[in-house]
């Protein structure tokens, strides 16, 4: 009886191990689930990785040198460890005050498309010209606010393009 018993209890768990197996990515959000970033740049989902440490930032330094946004995102399906390709986003707005519905003045800004690093440094292509396309504030928490990008397209020298599509949740600073 002891003997059957035992063969009971390693059958139960060798099938457990199948059990308990799970199977891929199931996570259909374009940021890869992290929830901080459900942005697409020309329509790949990208996140910001935990293991960076940095995070989204607006900061607001008041009326006369207005807003800026940056943010340092990776491709959703990149690994937590993958340090290119990357995505890097800086813009500058007029200053205004941050409530829900404020469509954002963009004054300047880029994006940079970093895609490996080399002896000579980093290197990607800068879009550094704002075409079209906006970005409004959808959320203000405490010290974070939430941006919407509506087809926000910058170009390169070459007249190439880039599409942000999405939210963004940024920590929030007010500079006085």
């Amino acid at each position: 009886m002891k003997k059957y018993l035992s063969l009971l209890f390693v059958a139960l768990f060798a099938t457990m191990t199948f059990a308990l197996t799970s199977c891929g990515d199931d996570n259909d959000e374009p940021d890869g689930g992290n929830g901080k970033a459900s942005l697409t740049i020309n329509g790949q989902g990208y996140k910001e990785h935990s293991t960076t440490g940095a995070n989204s930032t607006v900061t607001d330094y008041g009326t006369s040198l207005g807003i800026k946004i940056e943010s340092e995102l990776y491709p959703a399906n990149s690994e937590e460890t993958d340090f290119f390709p990357r995505a890097h986003i800086s813009l500058e707005a007029n200053s205004v005050a941050l409530a829900k519905g404020t469509t954002l003045t963009l004054n300047d800004g880029y994006v940079e498309m970093i895609e490996g690093a080399g002896t000579d440094g980093m290197y990607g292509t800068v879009y550094d010209e704002i075409k079209s396309g906006k970005v409004t504030v959808s959320e203000v928490k405490g010290e974070t606010v939430t941006l919407n990008f509506e087809n926000l397209k910058l170009a390169d020298d070459d007249n190439k393009t880039v599409t942000i599509n999405g939210s963004l949740v940024c920590d929030y600073t007010k500079i006085l």
